[in-house]
């Protein structure tokens, strides 16, 4: 596969916050929906569209194998790896 150089710009680079993700599937695309809801104050919740992505079927499956491989190498790692050794007084 070539390399490919990606650009990006200072403020994609920097990301956004979301706290609830919305899927939907249309016929030839999948779109994910990224939001982020707050309660401040003691007002409402209020929520804010953050970005929406559009993949295509092949794209989001790709999307999903990655992100549950992702979580499982990370439950690993946290929960299946050996304690340290307490040291010996």
């Amino acid at each position: 596969m070539p390399e490919i150089k990606i650009d990006a710009q200072n403020e994609v680079v920097q990301g956004r916050y979301a706290n609830i993700v919305s899927v939907t599937a249309q016929e030839r695309e999948i779109v994910i929906d990224f939001m982020a809801v707050v309660k401040a104050g003691g007002k409402e919740p209020h929520g804010q569209l953050v970005s929406r992505v559009f993949l295509n079927r092949f794209t989001a499956r790709e999307l999903s194998d990655l992100i549950r491989g992702v979580e499982q190498n990370w439950e690993k790692q946290r929960f299946d790896a050996p304690k340290p050794e307490e040291p010996k007084a």
